[in-house]
C-alpha cells in the first residue's frame, strides 16, 4: 500500500497534503519528555520519508510542540511541507485552568485557557506564527469546541474565513475528538476539512454512520488523527496501554486482544492493520501519526507497506470486530 509519495486534495481547495502526516503532540512532551534534538530529528525523518504534512497546536506542550517544529523547519523551503495548527486556546504564563501535568511532561508552570473569541483567536495565531516562524498556514483548525459550537461559529469561524479570503490560509476546519460535534459544525457552516481524532479506527467506526457520508456528499476533507486510539493500537493490549489519553478500560483491552489474536494468526502487525484500515476509507484524505522519535516514523512507514491478505479483513468482519460495511484495502 504505497501512499507516502501520494498527495490528496483537501476538500474543494487547491491544497494537497501527503496521505500520511506527522502529529506534533508527542513533540510537545505528551506523557514523557522529548529533547529538542530528538524532536528535530523526528521532523527531519518524517520529511525525508514522505510525511510532508505536519500538524500541531498551541495546546501541545503549551507551545513546546510549535517551538520545536518551527526550529526543525527553519531554513527549509516553504513548498517542501504543509502545516496545520489550531485556535481556541490561549497560552497563559501561569499554571493555567487546565491540569498542566495531565498530558504534558514538561509543562510545569505553563497553561492554557479556552478562548474562542475574535481577540483570543488573533492572539493565538500571533503566538503560533512567532513560535513556528512562518507567516502563512496551510490549514487552521478550531480546536476542541465541544459544547461551545455557537461561540466558535460566531467568533472563531469568521476570523479564519477572512484569513482564507485574503489568502493567508489555504483551508479551514475544526479539530475534534467528537464526530457528533464535527457533524453539527459541518451542517451549520462551510468548512473545508475536519481533523477527527480517534473516532475512525480499527477499534471504532462510529464516524462511518453519518459524519463521513455527510462529508463525502459535501466534498469536505476528513483527516484522521489518533489512528492508534492514543497508543493501544500501536502497543497492543499491555497493562499500561492508553486509550483516549487515559489508561485503557477493560472492554477496550479485551477488544484489542481479540483483534491482536487475529493479527497474530495471519502474521499481520497491529500497527499496519490500524493504519491501512483507516486509509482504505475513500472519505479519509490523510492520516496523522504522532511520533516522538525517528524510529517511530520509520515503523509507521514500514507498516504501510506490509502485505495484508483479504482473508484477514474477512475474519475481522466475521468476528464483528469491525463494521461489515467498512472499506478495507
Amino acid at each position: 500500500m504505497a501512499v507516502l509519495g501520494e498527495k490528496a486534495r483537501v476538500g474543494e481547495t487547491g491544497l494537497y497534503i501527503s496521505r500520511m502526516g506527522l502529529g506534533g503532540a508527542p513533540l510537545g512532551g505528551l506523557y514523557s519528555a522529548v529533547s529538542e534534538a530528538q524532536a528535530t530529528a523526528t521532523v527531519e525523518k518524517a520529511l525525508q520519508l514522505g510525511l510532508r504534512h505536519i500538524d500541531t497546536a498551541p495546546f501541545y506542550g503549551f507551545g513546546r510542540s510549535e517551538e520545536r517544529i518551527g526550529m526543525a523547519l527553519r531554513g527549509r523551503k516553504r513548498e517542501d511541507y504543509t502545516l496545520s495548527t489550531k485556535v481556541g486556546r490561549v497560552l497563559t504564563p501561569t499554571d493555567g485552568k487546565e491540569n498542566a501535568t495531565a498530558y504534558w511532561a514538561e509543562a510545569a508552570g505553563a497553561g492554557a485557557v479556552f478562548d474562542f473569541g475574535e481577540a483570543g483567536v488573533r492572539k493565538s495565531l500571533d503566538g503560533s506564527m512567532m513560535r513556528l516562524g512562518i507567516g502563512m498556514f496551510d490549514i487552521l483548525f478550531i480546536h476542541d469546541c465541544d459544547g461551545r459550537e455557537d461561540e466558535a461559529l460566531k467568533h472563531s469561524y469568521p476570523v479564519l474565513n477572512e484569513m482564507k479570503e485574503r489568502g493567508e490560509v489555504s483551508a479551514i476546519g475544526a479539530g475534534l475528538n467528537s464526530y457528533q460535534t464535527a457533524l453539527k459544525l459541518a451542517k451549520r457552516q462551510q468548512f473545508d476539512c475536519f481533523l477527527l481524532a480517534g473516532r475512525y479506527t480499527l477499534l471504532e467506526q462510529g464516524a462511518q454512520e453519518d459524519f463521513l457520508p455527510f462529508c463525502s456528499d459535501n466534498k469536505i476533507g476528513v483527516i484522521a488523527g489518533g489512528v492508534f486510539n492514543s497508543g493501544i493500537l500501536a502497543s497492543g493490549p499491555t497493562r499500561d496501554a492508553k486509550y483516549d489519553y487515559a489508561d485503557a478500560p477493560p472492554a477496550i483491552l479485551e477488544k484489542t486482544r481479540r483483534i491482536k489474536s487475529i493479527c497474530d494468526k495471519f502474521e499481520v502487525d497491529l500497527r499496519a492493520a490500524s493504519l491501512q484500515f483507516v486509509l482504505a476509507n475513500p472519505g479519509i484524505v490523510s492520516v496523522i501519526v504522532g511520533c516522538r522519535s525517528p524510529r517511530e516514523v520509520e515503523e509507521d512507514k514500514s507498516a504501510l507497506t506490509q502485505e495484508i491478505p483479504r482473508s484477514f479483513w474477512d475474519e475481522l468482519k466475521a468476528a464483528r470486530l469491525v463494521r461489515e460495511d467498512s472499506p478495507t484495502p
